[in-house]
């Protein structure tokens, strides 16, 4: 690679980097439009992620490494960048010894002394479990009266949206589109008097991994000021950046109630008494002095019932001291605190979710001697919020724990079981003649077919292990607490025999049976990598001496 700038960083980065040039090298500075392109550099990174070879990448060219449906988009981004001698971005598909991946590519021109360009810097992020989950977003984000979002930090702290539902353009008025493709087009519809603290409130959530939530104003394409509630999930991904899935819902009309009760006393009945959210006021001890009639809309209790109790009769036990801290907080600080969520009990037993801005109302001498507060039942949305973690993180198609949460229940296991000396054993099993049922009787049996696997292996294994699906036909189970190597033949050989039974899928009946890899720790791994390593060698094993049957890691 020439000498240039980039040098330093190139070899130093954690991300994934590559460069290539034009077949002719572009010495006269007049690249050919059609021409050609072959890579000249890669970093480590790019070698770790791919499991490829330097030497089956550097000198090989877009055509002997991409997709053919990929080749020639790729190269006119190539040609893009060449030619116009600015930076470019897009996603692609590469095919690596681990599956298909995408990524999303920038690239960056390399100028020789004279200005020209003579090479170009390609830097690339492995995106596919973000688009994996951004399919699953699209399942549920129109039932929403929000919408639901992906705002993914990088490790350099520069932000980019992966997946936005359509209602961002009523709320916000702007189009997910633009948004994907910038998110300064969302970001910096903020309110200027809200945006700094905005981003901060974002940053702590990402850096502390702890869920945040934020109150603020966006400037609506059509010149509307529209106040909207952001609810955050954070989780950090592999390549140091975090990802922030969340919920957005406009709250003009809380936010057009909460002015209103400060502006005036009348209006401030009128207001009350017909709005969608509770309004109640407390004693400094924490006694009910006044609640709104939705109060006995959301909760059932006749408004006089409530009136003289304390807090401490109608919040779950779990979330009384953080609602008397809340308290305290207001008591010492003289300012209002919002967002506190906390469980109420409702009339006919069970628990609702609220959330509630309380501010103090101060004493002739100084102190706090009681407080107002506004509330809002959000058990629907936090199931919503459950119900999208639980996407994130199971089986679409048999609701099994998908790839990522069954690896991550094998590592506390792992090192439950290292702690304790015990053993446990990782299963792999490919079903056996399920192509001919997907081929012959359709996608729509071979899906049944794979639900039923499911729950049928569910209903042989015991209630401590764990089935997770990893895609296609292949399943996965982790065996807990095994008191000797024996036990995973036992295991193995019930799940082929429970497997060997006709499946009745509607009017047609389908027979199958199962190749099982079996690995045992700490025996063949002490770790979940090599744990799975050593099973999955053992399933094709089991395969290629003949299928139904199972076979235990050397």
């Amino acid at each position: 690679m020439r000498e240039n700038p980039y040098r330093a960083y190139f070899e130093q980065a954690a991300d994934v980097l590559f460069v290539l040039e034009p077949d002719d090298g572009s010495s006269s500075g007049e690249p050919d439009e059609s021409g050609g392109f072959h890579y000249v550099e890669v970093n480590d990174a790019l070698l770790q992620a791919t499991g490829l070879s330097r030497e089956g990448i550097v000198g090989k060219s877009p055509e002997d490494l991409l997709p053919a449906d990929q080749t020639e988009r790729v190269k006119a981004e190539y040609r893009r960048c060449l030619l116009g001698g600015e930076p470019v971005q897009f996603e692609q598909i590469l095919n690596v010894p681990t599956g298909s991946r995408s990524w999303q590519v920038r690239l960056s021109p390399l100028r020789d002394g004279t200005g020209g360009v003579v090479q170009l810097l390609g830097a690339a992020r492995d995106i596919t479990w973000s688009r994996d989950f951004a399919q699953q977003l699209e399942t549920v984000a129109a039932e929403l009266p929000g919408f639901v979002y992906q705002l993914r930090l990088s490790a350099e702290n520069e932000w980019d949206f992966t997946f936005v539902g359509e209602r961002v353009e009523d709320i916000c008025g702007v189009k997910a589109d633009a948004v994907l493709a910038d998110a300064g087009a969302l970001m910096h519809r903020i309110h200027p008097d809200d945006y700094q603290r905005v981003i901060e409130e974002s940053l702590a959530s990402a850096r502390s991994l702890i869920p945040g939530r934020s109150d603020f104003r966006i400037c609506h394409r059509d010149g509307r000021i529209v106040w909207v509630e952001a609810h955050d999930l954070p989780q950090p991904l592999g390549d140091g950046s975090i990802l922030l899935t969340g919920y957005i819902n406009e709250i003009s009309v809380q936010k057009a109630l909460e002015a209103a009760l400060i502006s005036s006393e009348t209006r401030y009945r009128q207001l009350v008494e017909n709005a969608n959210d509770i309004i109640y006021s407390l004693t400094a001890g924490g006694v009910f002095t006044y609640v709104s009639p939705n109060w006995t809309a959301q909760l059932g209790h006749p408004v006089e019932s409530v009136i003289g109790t304390s807090i401490s009769d109608h919040l779950h036990p779990d979330d009384l001291p953080r609602a008397m801290g809340v308290l305290q907080t207001i008591d010492e600080t003289g300012r209002p605190q919002s967002g506190i969520e906390y469980r109420v009990r409702h009339r006919d037993g069970e628990w609702r979710w609220h959330t509630s801005n309380v501010s103090p109302f101060p004493s002739l001498e100084g102190g706090v001697d009681a407080y107002m507060g506004i509330a809002r039942d959000i058990t629907d949305q936090r199931e919503m919020v459950e119900r999208i973690r639980h996407l994130a993180e199971h089986d679409m198609l048999t609701d099994l724990p998908n790839r990522g949460l069954f690896f991550s229940h094998l590592e506390q296991a792992i090192r439950l079981a290292r702690r304790r000396g015990e053993r446990l054993a990782l299963l792999f099993i490919d079903l056996d003649k399920f192509k001919p049922v997907n081929d012959h009787l359709g996608h729509a049996v071979g899906d049944q077919l794979l639900v039923d696997v499911a729950r049928r292996m569910q209903s042989i294994l015991r209630e401590s292990d764990l089935v997770g699906r990893i895609g296609g036909d292949e399943f996965i189970v982790m065996l807990n607490d095994l008191k000797s190597p024996e036990e995973v033949l036992t295991v193995a050989n019930s799940l082929l025999e429970g497997l060997r039974e006709p499946f009745v899928l509607g009017e047609h009946r389908a027979e199958i049976s199962a190749s099982i890899g079996g690995a045992l720790f700490p025996d063949h791994g002490d770790d979940g990598e090599a744990l799975s390593r050593a099973a999955d060698e053992a399933m094709y094993r089991a395969k290629e001496a003949g299928r139904d049957g199972v076979v235990l890691a050397d």
